[in-house]
């Protein structure tokens, strides 16, 4: 599980209560969610000192336009319907589990980006004597496929070439696009091979974008960087 978030409330007076609600999921932050994809959350509440009772909550707001909570166990929304809520007493760690699937139809660069907040009741009253306001730290951008992007080195005199744009990302995804560049022309087969044939003299750097689409025509534009000259002469060009 990664580390999403992680957060801790203090009753005001007694330092030595203390609510630590901290937020994994099974999917790498670093790396896209699609549209569709379902992420497995723990929600864990720690409680330490002589409190009463000591809450994690997770905040709607923060995921309802781009997901639902499905398979939710030990957590439940409260009848205010603003958040998801947990709880535990002194000694006993909690941990809630969920689930949330991202809707098909998503904007353009949306994100997942999960907000909590914890409270504690200090006094065994009702109400809560310490909380925080709602906290978010990592989260996760919605889009139809992981970042795109290819480099190309061309020796002087020759064209090059870049196959296998839709190499591992999955059934339907296909190349539907690609633009031209600035210093050289571009072409693609029918096999999806693009090429490049760079302007007769021209040494240096170039780039040309091309666009594929998922199963459902989602669109993900990404770009080739180019490299025509002899690498072997040229300090600082970009590795293969």
């Amino acid at each position: 599980m990664y580390p999403i978030a992680r957060l801790r409330s203090v009753q005001p007076g007694n330092p030595a209560i203390v609510c630590t609600v901290e937020l994994h999921g099974d999917k790498d932050p670093a790396r896209p969610l699609r549209p569709g994809e379902t992420a497995a959350f723990e929600l864990k509440v720690v409680p330490e000192g002589p409190g009463s009772r000591y809450y994690g909550y997770l905040m709607v707001e923060s995921f309802s336009r781009v997901a639902v909570v499905e398979g939710a166990a030990g957590m439940s929304l409260l009848a205010v319907g603003d958040r998801y809520a947990t709880s535990t007493v002194p000694g006993e760690e909690r941990t809630a589990r969920f689930a949330l699937t991202v809707h098909e139809n998503v904007p353009l660069d949306a994100f997942l980006v999960p907000q909590l907040r914890a409270g504690i009741i200090a006094d065994g009253g009702s109400s809560l004597t310490a909380s925080t306001r709602s906290i978010k730290q990592l989260g996760y951008r919605i889009a139809p496929l992981p970042a795109q992007g290819r480099k190309l080195m061309v020796p002087p005199g020759y064209r090059g070439a870049v196959n296998g744009l839709t190499d591992g990302l999955g059934d339907g995804v296909r190349l539907v696009g690609v633009g031209p560049a600035r210093f050289g022309e571009t072409g693609v087969g029918p096999d999806g091979l693009v090429t490049y044939s760079p302007v007769t003299g021209f040494a240096g750097y170039d780039s040309f974008d091309y666009v594929l689409a998922d199963a459902a025509d989602r669109l993900t534009r990404a770009q080739v960087t180019v490299f025509v000259g002899d690498l072997g002469t040229t300090p600082g060009v970009i590795a293969g």
